[in-house]
């Protein structure tokens, strides 16, 4: 998932796709077989397979095709930055490594007290979330327009990031009107993650360490949540980067089993320099299957006086945002699902099926000014964006799986707000209805795998252990 061109959510999404379209050309055949056709000897499913197989290779070639021309925006970018003086060349593994040492071994410059920079920030009260492939510049530009005070980028991967140029002009967008900006690292050496993040701080705002992603492949990576068994490990990488760094340095974790480690850890972030702390009401076992809990989260908001606390988990409605604070007395609160489907919640708007065109408008001309990285993740937010129309409309729906280049996808993108505004126009009473709550003539997106009620903590705890499998990574997770 991390690091792809397509999550593992969208792959299967995919496979999915073709898997149906074969299904209906296999059918048609079935109804008009002709006589002398090469394929009428095959079975149904010897047919399919060939179907499928044709299209594998049409795929690869338009994924090449894609490959090449990301390519060509990697080395167009490299110039345009060169012409501007941006370009900042990387270290060598070793140099970074000397320089980072010297770095935290000098002493440090005195630290903008967190509160004073909390208010240069202008105390945002709505912060997006940082989503892998999702949290791209032009959703984040998006979301600034419905509320979103401030915004993380999708999470780097600070090996690469220290390493790869090209991983950094793709990863790594900014515009002066997406600011304050925090750019989140994932990774467990100190030195490197002072090389990566030395590399973004003249575009960013802010430094986050990933202490929270629960994935299978932070596990194997050793990062995230991950950490979060090892303090010392924690309070070392951030003694690092805010040694050697000229902007603030945060941390987004989860709480741990017991409140004692969580308070713990909390206190040492605070005494290695932390500048914000923003946590998650739900342990890395629980990920998203259980309530966040936000009483919890006011507990730790009582502990923390050096530094603001965003709370993070259980928003799904308009306003959820402002119920989270209340309950929770923290500065913010951070969103990430909800927001991907109905961005304009941050602004109060609830979730309606016809709500949804304008918004989508919007992202398809920001992602026209600011294509992203790959035509999967353009694919990703409109799946999303448009859910509620797609499940009506699946011939659009069937097509926008199986296109793969940026131009089909905003033209499909299109078309179907085009019906979506028809049929708006004909029943605006069921079109305009709130699909975010219970009873909900249409369920959204973000509700379409929560109609059963959630568990408790305790129920998680007393099930069995699951295999792990990749195919089970949710692609669209806020780390």
């Amino acid at each position: 998932m991390h690091g792809t061109d397509v999550s593992f959510a969208e792959e299967a999404e995919v496979e999915a796709e073709e898997e149906a379209e074969a299904e209906e050309e296999v059918e048609e055949e079935d109804t008009a077989q002709a006589a002398g056709d090469p394929l009428a000897g095959l079975s149904k499913n010897g047919r399919k397979r060939l179907l499928k197989a044709s299209q594998l290779e049409s795929r690869k070639a338009k994924r090449k095709e894609e490959k090449s021309k990301r390519k060509q925006a990697r080395r167009e970018k490299a110039a345009a930055l060169a012409s501007e003086g941006a370009t900042v060349q990387a270290p060598s593994a070793a140099a970074a490594h000397q320089e980072a040492v010297d770095a935290a071994s000098e002493a440090p410059a005195e630290r903008e007290d967190p509160w004073a920079m909390w208010k240069r920030f202008g105390c945002p009260k709505f912060v997006l979330a940082p989503m892998v492939n999702q949290s791209e510049l032009a959703f984040r530009l998006l979301a600034r327009r419905h509320g979103a005070h401030l915004t993380y980028t999708p999470m780097l991967h600070s090996t690469r990031f220290a390493a790869e140029e090209g991983y950094r002009l793709e990863n790594f967008d900014y515009h002066p009107q997406d600011r304050p900006l925090v750019a989140q690292f994932c990774g467990d050496n100190p030195a490197t993650l002072l090389a990566a993040a030395r590399l973004a701080q003249d575009h960013c705002d802010a430094i986050d360490l990933n202490c929270g992603c629960p994935q299978g492949i932070a596990r194997r990576g050793h990062y995230g949540a991950f950490l979060l068994d090892e303090p010392e490990l924690i309070e070392d990488i951030v003694r690092t980067l805010v040694g050697g760094l000229r902007i603030p340095v945060f941390v987004k974790m989860r709480v741990l089993p017991q409140l004692e480690r969580t308070l713990s850890l909390v206190k040492r972030l605070e005494a290695a320099g932390c500048s914000l702390l923003t946590i998650h009401g739900r342990t890395r076992e629980q990920k998203t299957s259980c309530a966040a809990d936000w009483a919890l989260l006011a507990t730790i908001k009582r502990s923390v006086t050096r530094m603001p606390v965003v709370a993070n988990g259980g928003v799904e409605q308009p306003e959820d945002l402002e119920r989270c604070l209340a309950a929770t007395g923290c500065d913010a609160v951070m969103t990430s699902e909800a927001a991907l489907e109905n961005p304009s919640m941050l602004a109060g708007v609830p979730t309606s099926r016809g709500g949804q065109a304008a918004v989508t408008r919007e992202y398809i001309a920001l992602a026209r000014a600011h294509p992203p990285r790959a035509v999967a993740v353009l694919k990703a937010h409109l799946f999303k964006l448009l859910f509620l129309a797609l499940e009506a409309n699946r011939d659009l729906r069937d097509r926008l799986g199986a296109v793969m280049s940026a131009e089909e996808v905003f033209q499909i993108g299109l078309e179907t707000c085009e019906r979506e505004e028809a049929a708006a126009r004909e029943h605006p009473e069921e079109m305009n209805a709130r699909c975010d709550i219970e009873g909900a003539p249409f369920t959204s997106w973000y509700r379409r795998h929560r109609n059963s009620p959630l568990q408790t903590a305790e129920q998680i705890a007393a099930q069995p252990p699951r295999p792990f499998s990749d195919r089970t990574l949710f692609g669209d997770d806020a780390y």
